[in-house]
């Protein structure tokens, strides 16, 4: 039921689990959108204080330039001499002064028939330009405005809420430019009719584009999600075919690139290859005992019966018997050992990765120890190496591999009682040969020697004690160590058995770890 939950996007405990794919859409949608948010803000908050800015100077234009219109001596600021100043043409005189505002408005004209750019300014939709007398009594509007008037000492430009909007307001006080005394009051009100107008297109400008955003970060979210996910789905996909199928071969498809997903792939891969290569090591290793062991337990069996019916009472029965089940006794031993011997080799990357060992000195060991045990043998070294060498191996296996060696060349040897030894440095490996002069095989039998129980002569083997385990055991060593062994021999003339290794080179990793 757990499981069935999992799949259909429930928990065990019934609460609702959210897709990775659609946690990181959501997150990449949320990110490219939230971005394209804030640098939109940021830009139309820019160019609002820019456009601000602008409306600012050009509201500074119009005090300065109706000012300057209405720069006079002494003569104090008068409705006539005020519309005559900010007229298009030239009026000398108005017996109306209290005209209405369409019939003033004609007298400063109508929007676009200005001459010069100060008119312009002054008959902008949303700008109203006032004049007021010393006692702020109104004098000149372009056009009827709520806006209320306080006069000011100085010239001031603020910012105000015009009919629940923002504006600009400036004040100006005008004098004389003889006496320098105070004639009049300037008012110039700014709506910013088109700048609201801008900043509406521009608030549709940016729902609009960020509704698009928003979808197109979403699809991008997704596709970006389903491609960084590919691989994990991979080895979700290639996790459950090893669940249903111990010995499947599926693997991850390794995706293009040199990225961390890659190197998980890789790494994922070699572990499921190691597994395999355990389980199968385990098959095999259970094959062999049973097939190994299946002829010693029949032969002890069959004397086992054969003194149970009748052959106890029979000394010279029974003591044969009892020779014959001790004997494969110590048999089943060394095979058992031999095999774990075999099953340990197969896992020296493991429990020996970084050994190191003195080749000269363990050759020249072994040189010795095989002189003594073998007195009657003439042993050969050939020593071409100018110091002592360390090699990527345990010691302990090392001394096996060249154990193996030199005992089958002591075993297999026949008239010529004769065994060289040789050691020599080559690049980045070092290479040690042992030659006997004893019966060698063929050709088919040196490409099947290094097999699990495979004996040149099955018969001759198995009297001299041999189980066909050494060479392989010698091979997989070498093999987890990253060395090789050869062989070379002719019928009737004896065999050359080349071992070779890396030498020890320390990592970085260990470097660190020893200082």
């Amino acid at each position: 039921m757990k499981r069935f939950l999992k799949m259909n996007g429930k928990t065990g405990n019934g609460s609702k689990r959210i897709s990775l794919k659609w946690k990181w859409s959501l997150g990449a949608a949320a990110a490219i959108f939230l971005t394209y948010l804030i640098f939109t803000i940021v830009i139309a908050l820019s160019f609002r204080q820019i456009t601000l800015k602008q409306q600012d100077e050009k509201l500074k234009e119009v005090l300065y330039g109706v000012e300057e219109r209405l720069n006079v001596e002494d003569a104090a600021l008068t409705k006539a001499r005020v519309y005559q100043a900010l007229s298009p043409s030239y009026t000398p005189s108005f017996p109306e002064l209290d005209q209405s505002y369409d019939q003033r408005n004609l007298l400063i004209g109508e929007k676009g028939n200005f001459q010069d750019t100060l008119y312009a300014e002054m008959s902008e939709e949303g700008v109203v330009v006032r004049v007021y007398s010393p006692t702020s009594r109104l004098l000149f509007e372009t056009k009827p405005s709520d806006v209320s008037f306080a006069p000011q000492e100085k010239t001031s430009i603020d910012i105000a809420d015009i009919k629940g909007k923002v504006g600009i307001i400036g004040v100006m006080p005008v004098y004389a430019s003889g006496s320098q005394d105070l004639i009049g009051y300037i008012q110039v009100i700014n709506q910013l009719v088109d700048y609201h107008e801008m900043n509406d297109q521009i608030f549709s400008a940016i729902t609009i584009t960020g509704l698009i955003a928003l979808l197109f970060s979403a699809i991008l979210g997704f596709v970006l999600a389903n491609s960084f996910l590919k691989p994990i789905q991979s080895i979700t996909n290639t996790m459950n075919d090893i669940r249903k199928d111990t010995q499947s071969q599926s693997r991850i498809d390794i995706p293009d690139g040199n990225d961390e997903l890659t190197h998980l792939s890789n790494v994922f891969n070699d572990m499921l290859d190691k597994m395999q290569l355990y389980i199968e090591q385990q098959k095999q290793f259970v094959e062999d005992v049973s097939h190994e062991l299946r002829t010693p337990v029949a032969v002890m069996e069959g004397h086992l019966k054969l003194l149970n019916r009748w052959g106890k009472d029979d000394p010279e029965i029974l003591d044969e018997s009892l020779s014959a089940s001790l004997q494969e006794i110590d048999r089943m031993k060394t095979l058992v050992q031999e095999m774990l011997d075999l099953s340990r080799a197969e896992q020296v990357e493991i429990h020996y990765k970084n050994e190191k060992t003195p080749i000269r000195q363990i050759v020249l060991q072994n040189y010795n120890n095989f002189k003594m045990i073998h007195p009657d043998f003439d042993f050969i070294l050939d020593d071409d190496l100018d110091q002592e060498i360390y090699v990527s191996i345990y010691r302990n296996h090392l001394e096996q591999i060249l154990i193996i060696l030199l005992d089958n060349a002591v075993k297999y040897s026949t008239k010529r009682k004769e065994v060289h030894i040789s050691i020599a440095a080559q690049e980045n490996t070092v290479q040690v040969a042992i030659q006997d002069y004893g019966e060698g095989m063929t050709q088919e039998d040196t490409e099947k020697i290094f097999g699990r129980f495979y004996r040149v002569d099955k018969a001759r083997s198995r009297h001299k004690g041999g189980n066909g385990l050494g060479l392989s055991i010698a091979k997989e060593l070498l093999k987890g160590y990253r060395g090789d062994i050869s062989v070379e021999s002719v019928l009737d003339h004896g065999s050359i058995f080349r071992i070779t290794l890396p030498i020890y080179e320390e990592t970085e990793d260990q470097v660190t770890k020893e200082s």
